[in-house]
C-alpha cells in the first residue's frame, strides 16, 4: 500500500519547529534508552517494520543495489555522500565555533568523537526517511512543486513571479541541483506529517504522568555529614618510582602528540594596516566615486497596472484610488499587477513610469500614464525618505577601506617578491630576507595549532598549522595564500614524535594528581568504615563525631524542589532521589564526602499531587511522544540495517583514519 496524498494536513508542523523537533527527539535518545515502555515499543516497532516489509528481506531488501563508491552512509535508497557528508560537516563545525568561539581544526573534532555523533544522527535521519518512504508516506510531486515556489530567491525581482532559472542558478551557487532539493523537500515534508500525524493521534497514559507527579512530590528525609579531606591521614609525597609508576599507568593521556616548529615568513596585511597613511585627496576621491552607494536613495511601494487602453488605465487608476485590491483590479483589465515593494526609482524597468511614480504623493494614484514599454496606471503606497552621505560621515570607513585596499596590496606584491626569490633557489629565510619581511620561529605545535600546554598559539592559524603537517622535516614550503591578504611560507625546522615528557617537566603537576588520587583512595576506604560501622549498629552521630564532624539532617526534600538544595551537589541529589528508604550511600562534597542516610520516603500531599498532576499531563505527553519519536527512529535503523564508512567519512575531511580513535561501539541507529 502506498500513501500517495495530495493535501498539506492543518496545523501540520512547520519547517522551523520541525527542525526544533528533531533537536528535542535526538537528546531524548539517552532518556529512550533507559524508559522500559520506549525499550518495549522499540522492540515492537521494529517487528512491525519487518512484517510491513520495511527491512532487509522484505519487499525492499538492503542489499537490491550495490553502494556508490563515495557513500558514507546508506539507507536504502537513501544515500549520504561525500559531499554531502562534507557541507554537512563544514556547516556544523562553524556552528560549534560560533557557540564555542574559538577557532578549531577538522582533527580536533574528530579525536573527540564530533564526527561519530554527526555520523550517528544522520545515520538516523536517513534510516527513518527510508522507513517513511518504504512504508508508502510519500507526498506528491505537486506539494513539493508548492513548497519551492514558496522559497523567496525563486522570484523575479522585477515581475514578482517564480523564475526556473533564477532558482537553479541559486542552487548551482550553493552547489545543490533542484533535484536534490526536491529530494530533500520531500523527505522533511514526509517526516513532518507522519510526526504531525503521531502528534495528533497520541495521548499518553494517565498513568504516566501520575508516577511522575507521585515521584516529584514525594517528601524524603535524610541524615547527613561530611568526611573532611583534613580528617584522613594525608598521603606522603611520591617518591620518583612511584611517580614513574604513575605516568606509565596514564601514558595515554600524558603522552605528548608529534609536534613540530617552523620558521614562518608572513605576509599581512592586517598588520601592514596600521603602518599605511591615505592622503586627504585620496579619501575625497574615493567619497565622489562612492557618494551614491553610500547615501540611501527615496523608495516607494509602487504598485503598476499595465493596459491596453487609455479608458482601461483611467478604470484601473479609479478603482486604485478607492483602495481596491490591486491583484482584482489587474485581472478586471486582463493583466497581473507589478509590485514595486520599497524600491527605488532605478529599480523601475519602465524609466517613465518610474519618473511619473515619483512625481506623484504617496496614495496617489494615476492613469493612464504612456510608458516606454506601453500604458499603465499607477498607484504610490509608500514613500521612504533618502539619505544623501556627507564626507565627515563616511571618512572613517572610506579611510579604513582604503588602508585594507592598500594593505592587500603591498601584501601581495612583498609576498611575490617572495616568490622571485624563491623560484631562483632561495631557501625561506633567504627569500623572506630579500623582500624585507621578518622571519619568526614557531612552535613547537600539535596538528591542532596548540602548544605543550595545550593552549592555541596566537595567529598559527588552521592552515599554517596543516601545511605544516603536510611536509618533511627540513623542507621549505612556497608562498601559500590564506584568504583576505594574508599569504605565507615556512620552512619545517623541527619534527618531534609522539613522546612522554621528561619527569622533571611535569613533576609538580604530575604530583599533585598522584596525591589526589591516593587521598581518594583513603576517603573511599574510610567513607566504606564509616557505612559499614552503621551498618553494624553505631548510631549515625556516633559515627559523626568519631571524625570530627556533626550530623545534619533535612526533612521533606522533594525533587520538584531540588533546585533548592544544589548547593549539595548533582551526586547526593542524584542518589536522594534514586535510592530506597533506609539507604546509606557516600556522595561527592566540595572538601571531602558526604555520608549520608535516606531515613524515610512519605508521600506528598494529595490535593497538592493532583493538582501537580494536572498541570504536569501536556508536558508529560509531550515527553513520552519525544521518546516515541526516538524509539522509530532506533527501530527503522535497526530494521533497515543502516551502513556507515567512518573510514571514508574521516578521509573525506583530509584526516587519515589509521591516526585516529576508533569507535566504541555501533553507531546509533544501528548503523554500523
Amino acid at each position: 500500500m502506498r500513501l500517495h496524498y495530495t493535501g498539506d494536513p492543518v496545523g501540520a508542523i512547520g519547517p522551523a519547529a520541525m527542525t526544533a523537533s528533531k533537536t528535542n527527539m535526538t537528546g531524548s535518545l539517552r532518556s529512550t534508552a533507559r524508559n522500559p515502555v520506549a525499550i518495549a515499543l522499540m522492540g515492537l516497532l521494529i517487528l512491525v517494520f519487518l512484517v510491513l516489509g520495511v527491512g532487509g528481506g522484505g519487499k525492499f531488501p538492503d542489499a537490491f543495489k550495490g553502494a556508490r563508491a563515495d557513500s558514507i552512509i546508506t539507507a536504502g535508497s537513501h544515500v549520504t555522500s561525500a559531499n554531502d557528508y562534507r557541507r554537512i560537516f563544514e556547516q556544523q563545525k562553524q556552528r560549534f565555533e560560533q557557540q564555542s568561539k574559538q577557532v578549531v581544526t577538522s582533527e580536533f573534532l574528530i579525536k573527540n568523537g564530533f564526527d561519530q555523533q554527526l555520523l550517528s544522527q544522520i545515520a538516523l535521519d536517513d534510516g527513518q526517511l527510508e522507513m517513511l518512504k518504504r512504508a508508502g508516506i510519500v507526498p506528491d510531486a505537486t506539494l513539493i512543486d508548492a513548497q519551492i515556489k514558496q522559497i523567496p530567491v525563486a522570484f523575479d525581482r522585477v515581475t514578482g513571479k517564480f523564475s526556473k532559472k533564477q532558482f537553479t542558478e541559486f542552487l548551482a551557487r550553493q552547489g545543490l541541483t533542484p533535484q536534490q532539493v526536491q529530494a530533500d523537500l520531500t523527505d522533511e515534508m514526509a517526516q513532518r506529517h507522519f510526526g504531525y500525524a503521531v502528534q495528533t493521534g497520541f495521548r499518553a497514559p494517565r498513568a504516566y504522568a501520575a508516577m511522575s507527579a507521585i515521584s516529584a512530590l514525594q517528601n524524603r528525609d535524610v541524615s547527613y555529614f561530611v568526611l573532611d579531606a583534613r580528617a584522613v591521614v594525608q598521603p606522603a609525597p611520591p617518591t620518583d618510582a612511584q611517580l614513574l609508576a604513575f605516568e606509565k599507568t596514564h601514558a595515554a593521556q600524558l603522552t605528548r602528540p608529534e609536534m613540530r616548529a617552523v620558521t614562518l615568513a608572513r605576509f599581512s596585511a592586517a598588520a601592514l594596516a596600521p603602518a599605511i597613511t591615505v592622503s586627504p585627496a585620496d579619501i575625497q576621491k574615493e567619497f565622489e566615486f562612492r557618494k551614491d552607494t553610500l547615501s540611501t536613495p527615496e523608495t516607494r511601494v509602487v504598485i503598476q497596472i499595465p493596459v491596453k487602453t487609455a479608458a482601461a488605465g483611467a478604470q484601473a487608476a479609479q478603482r486604485l484610488r478607492q483602495g481596491e485590491d490591486p491583484a482584482a483590479v489587474a485581472r478586471a483589465v486582463g493583466s497581473e499587477p507589478v509590485i514595486y515593494q520599497d524600491k527605488p526609482k532605478s529599480a523601475i524597468s519602465d524609466l517613465k513610469l518610474g519618473a511619473a511614480a515619483f512625481a506623484m504623493k504617496e496614495g496617489q494614484a494615476g492613469g493612464p500614464i504612456q510608458g516606454d514599454l506601453g500604458l499603465a496606471a499607477l498607484k504610490v503606497v509608500k514613500t521612504t525618505a533618502g539619505h544623501s552621505a556627507s564626507l565627515e560621515q563616511a571618512r572613517a570607513k572610506i579611510e579604513a577601506d582604503l588602508k585594507a585596499k592598500a594593505a592587500k596590496n603591498k601584501a601581495y606584491e612583498l609576498s611575490q617578491k617572495f616568490d622571485d626569490a624563491r623560484q631562483a633557489g632561495a631557501n625561506v629565510a633567504d627569500a623572506a630576507a630579500k623582500a624585507g619581511v621578518a622571519t619568526i620561529m614557531v612552535g613547537p605545535f600539535t596538528s591542532e595549532g596548540l602548544d605543550g600546554q595545550g593552549k592555541p598559539i596566537a595567529d598559527l592559524g588552521d592552515k599554517i598549522a596543516k601545511s605544516a603537517f603536510a611536509m618533511h622535516a627540513g623542507e621549505d614550503s612556497d608562498v601559500q595564500d590564506a584568504g583576505a591578504g594574508e599569504y605565507y611560507a615556512l620552512k619545517v625546522v623541527k619534527v618531534l614524535p609522539p613522546a612522554m615528557p621528561a619527569l622533571d617537566e611535569i613533576r609538580a603537576p604530575l604530583t599533585q594528581a598522584y596525591m589526589r588520587e591516593q587521598l581518594v583512595v583513603v576517603l573511599k576506604a574510610k567513607a566504606d568504615a564509616l557505612i559499614a560501622q552503621i551498618t553494624k549498629g553505631a548510631t549515625f552521630d556516633a559515627a559523626a563525631a568519631s571524625v570530627g564532624a556533626k550530623a545534619a539532617r533535612i526533612q521533606g526534600m522533594q525533587l520538584v524542589k531540588a533546585q533548592q538544595y544544589q548547593a549539595l551537589g548533582r551526586d547526593f541529589l542524584t542518589q536522594i532521589f534514586g535510592r530506597k528508604s533506609g539507604d546509606l550511600f557516600a556522595a561527592g562534597a566540595p572538601n571531602g564526602v558526604f555520608i549520608a542516610r535516606l531515613d524515610a520516603v512519605r508521600p506528598g500531599e494529595i490535593s497538592q499531587t493532583a493538582q501537580f498532576l494536572e498541570a504536569l499531563e501536556g508536558r508529560a505527553s509531550q515527553d513520552y511522544l519525544r521518546d516515541l519519536f526516538a524509539a522509530t527512529k532506533a527501530a527503522a535503523g535497526k530494521a533497515i540495517k543502516v551502513n556507515v564508512n567512518l573510514d571514508l567519512a574521516r578521509k573525506t575531511m583530509g584526516v587519515d583514519p589509521a591516526t585516529m580513535p576508533k569507535p566504541g561501539g555501533k553507531a546509533a541507529g544501528g548503523a554500523k
